[in-house]
């Protein structure tokens, strides 16, 4: 039996559409949360694999084993991990920051700190309501939900990629060390699911994009061809880069 850490945004869903019609030829037991959730889960040994944030893999890099060619990733405009206000970016002093990812939370503080050289406070979001008043940094399908009610958005992926010249990488499939070295061949199939879920995902965009439950179509089709779910040369390069800010942010 392999537990692994499942997330229901819109971002994974290439991964999560096809997963049970491939009929993994292993047992399984699927956890839901949100990407800090799952991150929380793997590092705490309850789950045996997931789709984790880049950073949290990062800072436990000893402890997972990375799969290959998988991410959830962006070469530049991604419309769903920004800083949203009301307000121009040099204006702002305090920004609320969306509890469901690490990585997301580092890259804000990058783009800030190193990127601009700006200080700001930084408090946690505990709601949602009358969240155009705020300046506030969204993830996932909460981005998408709420953008239209902000003047200003700062695509994190984008800004990243304007400085950096990398794609950001926002999450990878890793396994917990022990089980793989425990369980090889389950992971090898896992691995290769995930692989055919996004391989028809991506063959049939159009066909897929029918069955989510969002009335702008057109807007989906743009969002996931804004998308990488590989893990290139490229991309391992990027989280070298985004691992040597995250030290700097942390005094390391």
């Amino acid at each position: 039996m392999i537990k692994i850490g499942w997330i229901d945004y819109i971002n994974t869903y290439p991964f999560n559409f096809e997963f049970t019609n491939l009929k993994p030829n292993f047992d399984y037991m699927l956890v839901k949360g949100v990407p800090s959730q799952i991150n929380k889960l793997l590092r705490k040994n309850k789950i045996d694999a997931g789709c984790i944030s880049s950073a949290e893999y990062l800072e436990n890099k000893k402890k997972y084993v990375l799969l290959n060619d998988l991410s959830v990733s962006a070469n530049n405009k991604v419309f769903s991990v920004a800083i949203f206000s009301n307000i121009e970016i040099s204006d702002i002093e305090t920004i609320y920051l969306s509890k469901a990812s690490k990585s997301s939370r580092y890259l804000t503080k990058i783009f800030l700190e190193f990127f601009l050289n700006k200080k700001v406070e930084y408090k946690e979001l505990e709601s949602y309501e009358n969240i155009e008043d705020k300046t506030v940094l969204l993830i996932g399908d909460n981005a998408i939900k709420f953008s239209k009610k902000f003047r200003y958005i700062y695509d994190l992926s984008k800004i990243w990629k304007e400085n950096t010249g990398y794609p950001f990488v926002f999450a990878i499939w890793a396994v917990d060390k022990d089980f793989y070295l425990e369980n090889k061949n389950i992971v090898f199939e896992l691995e290769n699911i995930l692989k055919l879920s996004k391989r028809r995902f991506f063959s049939n965009l159009s066909f897929y994009i029918k069955k989510i439950d969002f009335d702008d179509k057109d807007f989906l089709t743009k969002y996931f061809k804004s998308l990488n779910y590989d893990l290139s040369e490229t991309h391992l390069e990027s989280l070298k880069k985004f691992e040597e800010y995250i030290k700097k942010l942390r005094g390391i």
